[in-house]
């Protein structure tokens, strides 16, 4: 008879086991499942549990239920990384007829897995980044540190078993253990702490052959894409003994072959030419549903009760094996994530799309030791893409040869979606196509670029370093890569456009110099700057004389372009510190910061003789012959202390250069003292700029009469 253990006790043995300081961050919950219920995967359930963090039970619960039967199975503690990088423990045990599993969670690994926790923020309807911050505040442990922690509450609940299991019958006196059984047990407890497949495999081997006397064995393993088995001789064979299709793997592992020994026939003789033997036994590597290999024994007769114990131990090596791999793998996939999260930075770091296209053609070449690729992007039609980057042939060829979306390899990626990749472009009867010259081998993949399901482009890339043909493990690399690509170019084009946009905002079109209502801003900003600082300032009025007339009689184009060359001479003659804007028509101002009026006045002459050399497009057929300029200067704080009044010195003093004959400068006369204690004075410079204006018109008009009537004489 044993004792029925009630709820009551159980949780008394939660609340022993979360008295451990070893236990102060883990949540822990007890399933339970009675003897006799029915198969199912909601046979264990939840009997009583003590939650240190609710999120981390929920994560824990979707990782461990399902699966609840296969880690019952195992009968030994299970360490398990899940979800974005969280760690969790499950112990199998039984207390009388009752089957219980104890799953600990609540601590995380170092390292975030941000890809899997996107993935979990996403089925739980909530965002990454704000989950981040959260992750971020558990406590870290190393797998190591959990495992310790499942052994130390493995061996609690052992001891809780014995004061609660109580048998009236004796137990059974010991017999003497079987020496291969006893052989099995220790290579079993050896396995536990194998680190690497290898090391894994030699121990069984080991024992294969030190203990069964096999002295012939080889292990067939799964590749990285499933569809072929390499085979490895370990005991008495050659060591390579090639791969075996997966297909033909049945020839080894058949339900009438498997676990018995039979002739090694001419089947078998085919799949693996190099091995001569006359008999085989057979044990397939499988572990939770999946087929990792097999253990093959030749030329050993195996007993039926040896063959239960090699079982066992092929088993055991399957688990193992398994094991490592997936932690290999999740190994792999964390440091593609940090790959990748590194590559965002250094793409993060580039703004220009050339550089940009450069940086990620190189690392996607990289990634899978390709030679020769480009970048496509499709044109705004979306009918045609153009090559932007190449790698092993020339751009500027490359960008003549425009591709029509829906032909060709890159053209039928962009309108489906899809990647391709292609062994051998000649007999792949997708593309099925002369291989060209340039190209070295006949393997290539093409991925597409997409946001969401926008297709903006295809990252094509050929030739690998080895000429050996592309992997489905290359077309996965590549795919992660260029969905990051993706962002990093529609980032840059967005910038870009964001850029261009605010320029407009700010700029003249014709001659790229700032505009009027951003002149206004920065010489605000400057004023006051100057006033804080107790510096000068200058504002230059530029303005070309005649222009009307050679507008008109040379035409509008060259006109644009007399402004357009007027602009780079103004631009060339003052510093980079300096601001100049195009103020409307013909007229320019320049902003000349921690410059006085004397320093200013050597800067416009400069411009103004620059003007009156140049050579600008048919003025050799307007009648004066020339376009000059004449320029106004105005100074903070003599002659303003506002925009306004700045402008208005500087306009004032450009309006009596016209009305002195033009092609001069004349620098303001106003005296701050007057301004600030007369502001009638202000009316007066009105009317004296419109009278200047006024004349200078006459004498222009009085001017290109005088010209017009001496070339007709």
């Amino acid at each position: 008879m044993v004792k029925e253990i009630d709820k009551k006790q159980l949780e008394d043995l939660l609340t022993s086991l979360k008295g451990s300081p070893s236990l102060a961050h883990y949540s822990l919950t007890l399933y339970r499942r009675e003897i006799g219920a029915i198969a199912s995967s909601e046979q264990f359930q939840i009997c009583c549990s003590v939650v240190e963090d609710p999120l981390c039970r929920d994560v824990s619960r979707q990782f461990f239920e399902p699966g609840m039967d296969v880690f019952y199975e195992e009968e030994t503690p299970s360490v398990c990384r899940y979800g974005g990088g969280f760690f969790g423990f499950l112990i199998p045990f039984q207390i009388g007829p009752d089957r219980f599993c104890l799953v600990g969670d609540g601590v995380r690994d170092d390292s975030i897995d941000l890809w899997q926790l996107a993935a979990l923020s996403r089925s739980g309807g909530g965002e990454v980044f704000s989950l981040f911050p959260y992750v971020e505040s558990l406590c870290t442990a190393t797998y190591q540190e959990v495992e310790e922690v499942a052994n130390q509450v493995t061996r609690k609940i052992e001891q809780f078993n014995l004061r609660t299991s109580h048998k009236v019958e004796e137990p059974a006196a010991p017999q003497q253990a079987d020496p291969l059984l006893a052989a099995v047990a220790q290579t079993l407890e050896k396995l536990d702490k194998a680190k690497t497949v290898t090391a894994g495999i030699a121990l069984c081997c080991e024992t294969l052959a030190t203990d069964f006397q096999v002295k012939r064995i080889a292990v067939g393993l799964r590749d990285a894409e499933g569809k072929s088995y390499e085979v490895t001789g370990i005991w008495g064979v050659p060591d390579d003994l090639g791969s075996i299709p997966a297909s033909a793997l049945h020839v080894f592992t058949a339900a009438d072959k498997a676990r018995k020994t039979v002739p090694f026939d001419v089947q078998m003789s085919n799949l693996l030419p190099d091995l001569k033997a006359t008999v085989c036994t057979s044990f397939p590597l499988n572990s939770q549903g999946e087929r990792i290999g097999f253990l093959a024994l030749f030329d050993s007769e195996i007993q039926q009760q040896e063959g239960i114990l090699i079982s066992m131990l092929s088993g055991a090596m399957a688990g193992k094996l398994l094991t490592i791999l997936n932690a290999a793998e999740r190994s792999k996939e964390n440091a593609l994530s940090e790959k990748l999260m590194s590559l965002t930075n250094t793409l993060l770091q580039i703004d220009s799309k050339e550089q940009l296209y450069e940086a990620i053609l190189g690392i996607a070449a990289d990634l899978i030791d390709a030679t020769q690729g480009s970048i496509m992007l499709i044109d705004k039609d979306c009918e045609s893409m153009h090559i932007v980057f190449t790698l092993g042939m020339t751009l500027n060829v490359a960008r003549c040869l425009p591709v029509k979306v829906g032909k060709g390899i890159a053209g039928m990626v962009a309108q489906t979606g899809q990647p391709l990749l292609v062994n051998d472009v000649e007999t792949d009867s997708r593309v099925a196509m002369a291989n060209r010259l340039r190209f070295k081998s006949k393997s290539l993949i093409c991925i597409p670029l997409k946001l969401k399901e926008k297709i903006i482009g295809v990252l094509n890339l050929s030739d690998k370093k080895s000429l050996n043909p592309f992997t489905d493990a290359d077309l996965q690399l590549l795919t992660s890569f260029a969905n990051l690509a993706s962002l990093m170019i529609e980032r840059t084009e967005v910038l870009e456009e964001s850029f261009r946009f605010e320029q407009l905002s700010v700029t003249d079109s014709l001659t790229g110099l700032y505009n009027r209502r951003f002149l206004k801003s920065r010489l605000e900003e400057e004023l006051n700057r100057s006033i804080r600082q107790g510096l000068n300032l200058t504002v230059l009025f530029i303005d070309l004389d005649f222009f009307k007339n050679y507008n008109d009689m040379c035409g509008h184009l060259a006109g644009d372009e007399a402004l357009k060359i007027t602009a780079e001479i103004i631009k060339a003659s003052l510093r980079e510190m300096d601001i100049v804007a195009r103020y409307g028509g013909e007229e320019f101002c320049a902003v000349l910061p921690g410059t006085s009026k004397s320093e200013a006045m050597i800067v416009a002459e400069r411009i103004r003789s620059e003007i009156e050399a140049k050579r600008f497009p048919s003025e050799s057929d307007i009648p004066l012959r020339r376009l000059t300029a004449s320029l106004g200067v105005a100074s903070f704080p003599e002659d303003g202390r506002t925009f306004t009044d700045l402008v208005h010195a500087s306009d004032v003093a450009l309006y009596e250069a016209k009305a002195s004959g033009r092609n001069r400068i004349v620098a303001a006369h106003t005296a701050p003292v007057a301004m600030e204690k007369q502001p009638e004075k202000a009316e007066q410079r009105s009317a004296s700029a419109a009278a200047a204006a006024n004349l200078a018109k006459t004498l222009d008009f009085n001017a290109y009469l005088e010209a017009s009537l001496q070339s007709k004489s």
